[in-house]
């Protein structure tokens, strides 16, 4: 009976474990890269996005699932085992940098990186199927035994006129991720003979490094008109996509870091120009990116000059009913055009749907697969708030542009009104002494975060700070 006893107690341990079982998370990024090295196992950066909105457009008896086999106990012995975990949310400012280099936009993420920082695998999504994550393990644990960028970037600065090192390092960088490669590829053209920019393949590497649009790098792979020509013809256009927006972020961001205006305005000719005849469009996509550059070197007086320019000429001509029909074609067309880039796949027809819906009686979805951030939304509505709050976080008192941001605010709010477009209106009103207007819009904006369902402790503290005129 005692054996028999033990046995039940030994079983009964087993099974608690294994279902209260955890990953071992680090408490801070510092911590999870100081286990590392003392371990010497690699880190497992689990980046996660808070405040997902339910999906949209499901069926009225629809249940969303948060299941993810990352919880499975198998799952979980085998990350505790080989990884030192940090699990965080995007919006950590440690691992900002880690976002940004590693150019993650899809979330939930998982980075891994060496003790000192470096990434040498991701991966991306939620899934319900434990072989995502163990296919993720193994490429990952296959992947940190290949040599570190670090490494790379050490070989590279012994011997700069080494081509093949270069391509080795700008190569483990792509692999990664790292659009960013613009000053290696400027070295990397300058090894080269005259002759080897009269070849395709060459070009082609080039371009997808995201070199400087005013760089010696892409001026060479320019230098023959027909290979430019042919590749803007011939390559897949996602692939041609991002071969233009490498280009321009690479060297907006140069120009920002180094205060090179005239570098800021090649970027955003640039930018103007992958839009060909579409001038409106093409003088949109100028600007957006000529006013980050001002944004960012904090030259606040030529930012509200062109912003002002910009936003009344492109955003404030066309009527409210207009714009949403625009946006409606826009939307149509986006989704289209996604659809038609998906693999091919078998479709359920909604005649499917709907009878799978009657015999089963719910449909299921397993919320956040993932969640992609890519350009800011090209919303009017978004835009305009945006621009609105701008204009009130720069300080001005200047009656004018605080007039322009109340203008666009309010347009925001006809076209879409949402809790944060009120709060930027209240914070304007309230800049321009309407103190009365400011609170009514503030509490509107509160009412609106409850229908809502989202947080509204921050726009009731700012009621108070508007109530007791210490904004």
């Amino acid at each position: 009976m005692k054996k028999l006893f033990t046995l039940i107690l030994s079983l009964f341990i087993a099974y608690s474990s294994g279902f209260a079982q955890e990953l071992k998370n680090s408490k801070s990024l510092q911590t999870a890269l100081e286990k590392s090295s003392s371990s010497k196992k690699p880190v497992l950066l689990i980046l996660e996005v808070t405040g997902i909105p339910r999906p949209t457009n499901l069926p009225p008896n629809a249940k969303v699932s948060f299941k993810s086999a990352l919880d499975e106990p198998e799952v979980i012995n085998r990350i505790n085992e080989n990884f030192i975990v940090y699990k965080t949310t995007m919006t950590d400012t440690s691992v900002r940098s880690i976002i940004r280099d590693a150019n993650v936009k899809s979330f939930p993420a998982f980075v891994f990186l060496h003790s000192n920082k470096d990434v040498f695998y991701k991966d991306f999504g939620n899934s319900t199927d434990q072989k995502k994550y163990a296919i993720m393990i193994d490429k990952a644990l296959l992947a940190s035994k290949d040599a570190s960028i670090s490494d790379l970037e050490a070989e590279y600065h012994a011997d700069k006129s080494n081509n093949m090192l270069l391509k080795k390092l700008i190569d483990a960088r792509k692999k990664i991720g790292f659009t960013n490669n613009a000053q290696f590829i400027e070295q990397y053209a300058n090894n080269l003979k005259i002759g080897d920019f009269n070849d395709y393949q060459n070009v082609l590497y080039i371009l997808e490094a995201g070199p400087f649009s005013d760089g010696n790098a892409y001026k060479l792979a320019s230098t023959n008109r027909k290979i430019i020509d042919s590749l803007y013809k011939t390559e897949p256009y996602p692939r041609r996509t991002a071969i233009n927006n490498a280009i321009i972020t690479n060297t907006i961001a140069d120009a920002a870091k180094t205060k090179n205006t005239p570098r800021a305005i090649s970027a955003a000719s640039f930018a103007r120009n992958t839009w060909k005849r579409d001038y409106i469009n093409g003088e949109k996509a100028y600007h957006t990116q000529i006013l980050w550059y001002y944004s960012t070197v904090k030259d606040t007086a030529s930012y509200l000059r062109t912003a002002s320019y910009f936003y009344d000429n492109y955003y404030m001509t066309i009527g409210a009913d207009s714009i949403k029909k625009i946006e409606k074609r826009n939307q149509e067309a986006l989704t289209k055009k996604h659809i038609a880039s998906m693999p091919q796949q078998k479709q359920i027809s909604k005649e499917k749907l709907d009878s799978l819906q009657k015999i089963y009686g719910k449909t299921t979805v397993t919320q956040s697969s993932m969640v992609t951030f890519g350009s800011p939304s090209n919303s009017y509505a978004n835009e305009l708030n945006n621009a609105a709050w701008k204009f009130y976080e720069t300080g001005t008192k200047n009656l004018n542009y605080l007039t322009k941001a109340m203008l666009w605010s309010r347009r925001s709010i006809e076209l879409n009104p949402i809790a944060g477009y009120y709060d930027t209106l209240a914070h304007i009103l309230y800049r321009l002494g309407y103190h009365e207007e400011a609170i009514k819009t503030q509490e509107t904006a509160i009412d609106k975060a409850k229908n809502e369902k989202t947080p509204i402790a921050n726009l009731e503290s700012e009621l108070k700070k508007i109530k007791a005129k210490t904004i």
